[in-house]
Formats: structure tokens, C-alpha cells, sequence
């Protein structure tokens, strides 16, 4: 494999080891054979090859525009090239005449992977990930994951999407990241922080995820779309008085409930999930690794519907359990967002159509229209493709026991800890925060992070310490951590 790697004092070439002038990139990418071109930042370094694009009709090059807004024909957001290729001229005379294989780079945008400046080794990284997999480089971590988990050997060619409706009506209903602070808790000397381990990956191996071919929408399912949630629960949809029957027969995914919740004393309503936090009478969704939080202070009244399967899917266990072998032994920080887009993109939406971008020095392709793009002189050719089925991977209701499984798993430990008289002052996504000097007894999925000192309470999404900084929006490369040992 050729490496085209773009660094703060030139382009280095893999193939002969020399470092050239960021000129000259554009006679690189013609001479010999393709491969990967890697940095961060290429964006405006690519983009003044498309007048050279444009004045050879042998030149493709592809880009995509994230949450793109377009605004008097000219595109916004986030930028970046995924593909170049070159198509040499036709070569020899009348009788041998022929075109030369095409040219073709795949390009990688570190910054979409990792915050590490090692450009090279990660670029290294993403390739044989995909070779240990049967699969060839993607460009971004999201075609990673989705072709990564295709790539398992329990996923059947026939295999179809979760059914649509079950999917779109699941999601507003996901459980997303819990985050909770402790009542009264302003600030710590010391504490721990406790998080699991691989949670994505451990859960997929070890924890049934529904089979997208046997959801079904149970029970009185209908009653519930047409109603919603209403005021007087006596007027809600009956169906089973309680979900034994359905975790009898090992039904995974989400169950609408009718919940009686009590009082739940300050000191301890964080070690509940959200839909927990007021008393009364209520239409809830609750997923199935959920019922293990029930306790006095919670009663079901009665269950209206279910969006479930009573069969484990075996390409997901697959999947965590090859990830997981897999990480044992790479490392690199640019892999872990590669392996974990896989399950974010179960919930990938449906779009009715998607948009492609391209730069080329043909005539402007049918059906397609110029926009501009920053720092490109010239025409971009935007073509909006029809999208025919829903993805193949879509299966939201398996996200979402995947998040429910994680949540779960913190609260279980928050409230042992709590049973111990450890004090929890923090739940954070896939960890707690414990107020103690002293390392704790834990489960095998549980480790300590590392240690805190001086914790402030702030928002309970934010992490505020001495050693760990944690806001919404700061990339990981960026916190600072001191690792217990």
C-alpha cells in the first residue's frame, strides 16, 4: 500500500521515503499507483488541485459536505475530499490500444478519527483494520462501521432492516447518555472515576440484541400511536399486567408501561433514570434491561404494547466479540471510533435521497447543478441520488437496549456503592464518580480510570477536575488525566 502523507514540512512519499514540497502533491498523485492519502486539515491543500481537476478530464474528485447548509448556491459545514482518481488517455496504436488502470486515492481526514498528531501510524491503523476484516479503507468512521459489521460472517445476504415503522416509532424513545449529580454535592477533595470497559463492544458479545427479522410490534400497539400519552391512565391500551410474560419468553426491546412512581428520597433519585425523577402516574417506554431497576419505589400497572424480539441477533455478538479480540492487540486511538460507529449507525435515519459532490474537468453531469465550495475556483457539481429501501443495517431498537444496557449497568453500581456506603456524587454516560480513596471491589466489566482531585460539580454532563476535564464538545485528545495504578 502507497502512503501520501501530509505533513507540516511537505508531503512525504511512502514508496521512495522523500519528503516533497506540498506543490508538487498534484504530480504525486499521477506518477506510479494510487493508494491512501492521510493528514488533517487537507481540505484547502486538495482544493488547489481543482483548477488542475478541471483542466483534465482524466481527474474525479469526490467531496462531501456534513450538516450542509447551502445558502445562495454556496455550501457550508464541514468539508472534506474522500476520493481522487485519474483516468490516464488512451495509449498505443490501432491494433494495441488501450487505457491504463486508473489512478485512484483514497483519502483520510485524520481529524474525523482522532485528535493524534501521528499521522502515519493511524492512517497504518485504519488499513488493517479493514484488511483483518475482509474489507477494504473507508474514508469516514461511519462507512467504517457499517461495512465492518456487513463484514461479520452471521450477516446473511438476504438480511433486510429492521421493519421501518418499529424503528421510527422506537426513536424518539431511545435512552441516550444518563447523567445525574448527587443532591447537595458542590465539591470533593478526592474521588474516583469508575467507568466500564469497552461497554459498546462487552454488550454486543455478551447481551441478547434483538434479530431485525423477528420485531414486532405486540399488543395493543396502535392504541398507543393514536393516543400518545394520556392524562387519564385508565383510558390507556391494556394488554398484560405485568411484563413476566414477555421476559418468560426472553423478549428483548422496549415495552410501553402504565408505572405507578413513588417518592424517591433526594439523596438517592440519581441512582434512577430519568423517567424516574417524578412521582405519579404515567405512560412510559421503558426498555427491557430497564426492569432490572424496578424496585418499591417503582410499580407497573399494567403493559400496553412491546416493540420486541425473542431472538438474539449473532452477527452483532459476532461483531463485539471479534472487536473486542481484536482491540486486545491494536490500540491505536484512530480505531476505536471505526469499531464503535458500527452501532451508532443502527440508528442511521431514513433519507428519502443524499447528496454527492464532485469536481472533474468532464461537462456537468445530467441532472446535476453547480454550487460553490470555499477555496475551490469554479463550479462543484451537486447530484441528488434517490434512495429506494431503508439501509440494511438500520435496527434501532437494538441502539436502543445497547443504551440501556449501559445506563443500567452504571446505575446497578451506583446504587451498590451506595449500599456500601460509598457516596456516588456523579453518573456520567458509562461511568460514576464515587467519593472515596480507597479502590473498590468491582465487577470484571468496571475499572478505575483514574483519580480526582479538587471535583466541582457543575453541570451534570461536565466532569470539572484537576486531573479530568470533561465539556461537551471537547475532544478527547484534549483532557488531561492522572491514571490510578
Amino acid at each position: 500500500m502507497r502512503y501520501i502523507t501530509v505533513r507540516g514540512d511537505g508531503v512525504l512519499d511512502s514508496d521512495t521515503g522523500e519528503v516533497h514540497d506540498r506543490l508538487e502533491l498534484g504530480l504525486l498523485l499521477t506518477s506510479g499507483q494510487g493508494g491512501i492519502i492521510a493528514g488533517r486539515n487537507l481540505y484547502p491543500i486538495l482544493s488547489s488541485l481543482a483548477d488542475d481537476a478541471r483542466s483534465d478530464s482524466g481527474w474525479t474528485m469526490q467531496v462531501h459536505a456534513q450538516h450542509q447548509r447551502t445558502k445562495d448556491q454556496r455550501a457550508h459545514g464541514v468539508i472534506y475530499y474522500s476520493r481522487i482518481s485519474y483516468r490516464s488517455p488512451k495509449i498505443g496504436g490501432r491494433e494495441d490500444r488501450r487505457r491504463p488502470p486508473a489512478i485512484k486515492w483514497l483519502v483520510l481526514n485524520m481529524e474525523l478519527f482522532t485528535e493524534s498528531e501521528d499521522i502515519e501510524t493511524g492512517a497504518q491503523a485504519l488499513v488493517h483494520l479493514a484488511y483483518a476484516r475482509g474489507i477494504k479503507p473507508r474514508y469516514s468512521p461511519g462507512t467504517y462501521g457499517g461495512a465492518l459489521l456487513r463484514a461479520s460472517p452471521e450477516w446473511s445476504s438476504d438480511r433486510n432492516p429492521a421493519p421501518r415503522f418499529i424503528s421510527e416509532a422506537a426513536r424518539p424513545h431511545m435512552p441516550g447518555n444518563l447523567y445525574a449529580l448527587r443532591y447537595n454535592h458542590d465539591y470533593s477533595e478526592s474521588a474516583l472515576y469508575i467507568d466500564q470497559s469497552s461497554s459498546h463492544h462487552t454488550i454486543a458479545a455478551t447481551v441478547p440484541l434483538p434479530h431485525p427479522a423477528y420485531l414486532r410490534a405486540r399488543g395493543r400497539f396502535r392504541n398507543v400511536e393514536s393516543k400518545g400519552e394520556l392524562p387519564d391512565m385508565d383510558t390507556t391500551a391494556y394488554w398484560l399486567r405485568t411484563p413476566s410474560l414477555l421476559e418468560l419468553h426472553s423478549h428483548i426491546g422496549v415495552i410501553v408501561a402504565t408505572v405507578e412512581v413513588g417518592y424517591i428520597p433526594p439523596s438517592r433519585v440519581h441512582l434512577y433514570p430519568n423517567w424516574c425523577k417524578t412521582p405519579g402516574d404515567k405512560q412510559v417506554w421503558i426498555w427491557t434491561p430497564e426492569l432490572r431497576l424496578l424496585d418499591r419505589h417503582i410499580r407497573i400497572r399494567r403493559v400496553s404494547a412491546s416493540l420486541t424480539s425473542h431472538v438474539p441477533d449473532p452477527a452483532l455478538a459476532e461483531y463485539g466479540k471479534w472487536s473486542l479480540d481484536y482491540l486486545k492487540n491494536h490500540k491505536h486511538p484512530a480505531v476505536k471510533p471505526a469499531l464503535l460507529a458500527a452501532y451508532g449507525m443502527l440508528a442511521v435515519r431514513n433519507r428519502e435521497s443524499f447528496v454527492t459532490h464532485s469536481i472533474h474537468g468532464r461537462g456537468r453531469p445530467p441532472r446535476s447543478t453547480e454550487i460553490k465550495f470555499p477555496l475551490v475556483n469554479g463550479p462543484v457539481y451537486q447530484s441528488t441520488v434517490e434512495r429506494k429501501r431503508t439501509p440494511v443495517i438500520q435496527n434501532v431498537v437494538a441502539r436502543g437496549v445497547i443504551e440501556a444496557e449501559t445506563l443500567t449497568r452504571s446505575l446497578e453500581l451506583a446504587r451498590t456503592m451506595e449500599d456500601q456506603k460509598i457516596q456516588v456524587l456523579q453518573i456520567y454516560a458509562d461511568g460514576i464518580i464515587v467519593k472515596t480513596d480507597q479502590v473498590p471491589i468491582l465487577p470484571p466489566i468496571w475499572r478505575v480510570a483514574c483519580g480526582l482531585s479538587e471535583l466541582q460539580a457543575g453541570a451534570p454532563n461536565q466532569v470539572l477536575s484537576k486531573n479530568l476535564l470533561k465539556l461537551p464538545g471537547i475532544p478527547n485528545g484534549r483532557r488531561t488525566s492522572a491514571i490510578v495504578t
